[in-house]
């Protein structure tokens, strides 16, 4: 699996955008004439288009119309340009990285405190279901307009996989991301132990399996709910689209919120390892904890799958028979 940076998430500036320079790196590598034209007009080409990993034998990228044009046969069309670039060591040494593994850290301390305290009786009254739904929903939402800018604002290791599985992420900001959202998740659950009073700690919102559902079902569950939330996610960071209106981050929080709302008689509804994981460090229990791994990151991957590989609109790519003629087009493929 070769990795494409999209323009549609992990960056050190914009939200959810892997740096232009390693794009265009990779592309002047296919095409040294690009290393000629100015650096406006490489910014400007690469937002209006996808990096395309053609052979320099077989293609050129025809400027004007914004296609690569190919002069042999559909099986000769690789991925492989970004390949070197799956690990991105040259990141490790920028302050912006370093940033967004703080804000991934922040994010999850927040989300893991807020979601699992709201179900805590603290006045003695019980807490309605809708009310901890809807908690989780704006407090994702809030997160990702408040970190979004800085690392993407996973703060969830199902979500991070998914992008991984995609090529939208590199393997080692992808891990780095998951390791500071669990230590995030497990400050916030000692955060939440420290806070609330001890009457009324019970399990600090741990997540468990209701008595009477099997372990298959809450598997099951938990794949469903967290395939609907990593597929929205994936449709909404879609910089093809042009059809999306709104907010974004609210978009993502009505996941959170229909996830919830189905899947919290069931399994507490996690959607997120790392929310169950900080519970779970401080309480010492870790009966079917991995229930809450397994049903999530299988979600996540299939949506990744399945949006980026099978149902998302990709860029044409014109191919030529014949490399003489640069006027018969005989057919258009997509990668």
């Amino acid at each position: 699996m070769n990795f494409h940076p999209s323009p549609s998430l992990d960056c050190h500036t914009t939200p959810m955008e892997v740096q232009l320079r390693v794009v265009q790196q990779a592309m002047d590598a296919v095409d040294p004439r690009r290393a000629l034209v100015g650096e406006k007009d490489i910014h400007s080409r690469n937002r209006s288009r996808s990096p395309s990993p053609m052979p320099r034998n077989c293609c050129d990228y025809h400027t004007p119309s914004g296609q690569y044009i190919c002069r042999c046969p559909p099986k000769h069309i690789t991925k492989s340009v970004f390949s070197e670039n799956m690990l991105c060591l040259s990141q490790i040494g920028t302050v912006a990285f370093y940033q967004a593994l703080c804000s991934e850290f922040i994010g999850t301390m927040l989300l893991t405190l807020i979601c699992t305290s709201t179900g805590l009786p603290i006045t003695s009254k019980p807490v309605p279901e809708l009310h901890g739904a809807l908690v989780t929903g704006f407090t994702i939402a809030t997160i990702v307009v408040a970190f979004g800018h800085i690392s993407g604002a996973h703060v969830n290791p199902a979500v991070t996989v998914s992008f991984l599985v995609a090529c939208e992420i590199d393997i080692i900001r992808a891990f780095c991301y998951i390791g500071m959202q669990l230590l995030g998740a497990i400050s916030g659950s000692c955060l939440l132990k420290y806070i609330a009073p001890s009457a009324v700690q019970g399990n600090l919102g741990l997540n468990t399996i209701t008595q009477g559902v099997t372990v298959s079902q809450a598997i099951m569950v938990e794949f469903i709910i967290t395939f609907v939330l990593c597929y929205t996610v994936h449709a909404i960071c879609d910089k093809k689209r042009q059809d999306i209106g709104g907010s974004k981050a609210l978009a993502v929080g009505l996941a959170i919120t229909v996830g919830c709302l189905f899947g919290g008689s069931y399994t507490g509804a996690s959607m997120n390892p790392a929310r169950s994981f900080g519970p779970a460090t401080v309480m010492n229990t870790w009966e079917n904890h991995w229930v809450y791994w397994f049903g999530p990151l299988t979600g996540s991957i299939v949506a990744a799958i399945l949006y980026t590989y099978v149902l998302k609109q990709q860029t044409p790519i014109v191919v030529r028979t014949d490399s003489r003629s640069r006027s018969s087009i005989k057919k258009t493929v997509e990668i």
